[in-house]
């Protein structure tokens, strides 16, 4: 019985640890700045839907500042009404990142900051 009682306990600890490297589903993100708002799923490839204002171009700039790393602005393609997506490396690891996304339409040219948690990157 003392053993049955060491292994459970074994087996608990051991999917503790391991439970926090395995991957995850991405949380949305949401924000908003004066012309347009956005949720984002930081996930491959990073999806982003402008729930405000119509935008024509969406771009993604990424910087990992615990890190420092800065990545090159992504491009990201029209999905459908209102959603983007780019493909291509805007995440280069695992971790907390700021992501700058400028949207541009006919409200204007805007600027939204967000950090958002990355798991995903494989």
């Amino acid at each position: 019985m003392k053993y049955a009682g060491v292994c459970l306990l074994v087996a608990g600890v051991l999917f503790a640890v391991t439970a926090r490297w395995l991957p995850h589903d991405p949380e949305e993100v949401r924000a908003a700045g004066e012309r347009y708002g956005v949720t984002v799923l930081p996930a491959d490839p990073v999806e982003v839907r402008v729930t405000s204002g119509e935008a024509e171009t969406v771009t993604l700039a990424a910087v990992m500042p615990a890190m420092g790393h800065a990545l090159p602005p992504v491009t990201a393609v029209p999905a459908g009404a209102g959603r983007f997506v780019a493909a291509g490396d805007v995440f280069s690891m695992n971790g907390v990142w700021e992501l700058s996304i400028t949207l541009s339409g006919a409200r204007g040219r805007e600027v939204i900051n967000l950090s958002t948690v990355v798991t995903s990157v494989r």
